[in-house]
């Protein structure tokens, strides 16, 4: 990872953790900065931020296609030996526990949620909002307001992550693959068509499919969707 501060190239690396989140630290100023806003935490940089840069998505390769039919591909020959990705199990679980060095680091806890929740984060300029794996689970695809907008929340149907798009529409059904909003638009495999079946930029907010702990002591005192 190698982007630039006012102008001038810096290189990073994890150095610790703090609230339960791995640090990164810049090899020439010694700043630590937050992973997920980017932010200056401690040090020569304090008061600046790094981003974010994009956002942090979970696709397969067909739907990065589908999203991009330019993208580049790595494949890598090393195997996989790691436990399962999957909401709900493995490393992902609910059940799952925090070791004993990340409790260590954690701040004050917000009890709305437990600890090791799994849910999509999102936020803007003017909003942070966590939405639980179990409500838009229940929900099938849900419709939410944020900064005066309409927003679909669901879960890839590929990837079985969740995530968020801006869009113009009252509800959305989920059939089969494809996500049905109201206004005739689709969602198909990552990608917003229009009533016409044209192809639309996909616009969202910054998002992380993330444990409650790491967003909340990220963004202190966000919204929780249903609560």
């Amino acid at each position: 990872m190698v982007p630039t501060i006012d102008g001038v190239m810096h290189h990073f690396e994890n150095v610790g953790i703090y609230d339960g989140l791995f640090v990164m630290q810049d090899t020439e100023s010694k700043t630590l900065w937050n992973h997920i806003s980017g932010e200056a935490m401690y040090g020569p940089h304090v008061g600046k931020t790094l981003g974010p840069i994009g956002n942090l998505l979970q696709l397969d390769v067909q739907e990065a296609l589908a999203v991009d039919p330019g993208m580049e591909v790595a494949i890598s020959d090393r195997p996989y030996a790691g436990r399962s990705s999957v909401p709900g199990q493995g490393t992902l679980s609910a059940d799952a526990e925090l070791i004993g060095m990340f409790i260590e680091t954690l701040g004050e806890e917000d009890n709305r949620r437990p600890r090791m929740d799994m849910g999509l984060g999102v936020w803007t300029d003017a909003s942070r909002r966590y939405y639980p794996m179990e409500e838009i689970r229940a929900r099938g695809a849900l419709i939410d307001r944020l900064d005066d907008r309409d927003i679909v929340v669901f879960i890839e149907a590929r990837s079985a992550t969740p995530t968020a798009i801006f869009v113009d529409s009252d509800s959305a059904t989920i059939e089969g693959n494809e996500i049905r909003l109201d206004s005739g638009a689709v969602i198909r495999a990552g990608v917003l068509f229009d009533a016409q079946g044209n192809r639309q930029a996909r616009e969202q907010p910054q998002q992380i499919f993330t444990r409650w702990y790491g967003y909340i002591l990220t963004f202190p005192g966000a919204e929780v969707f249903g609560q």
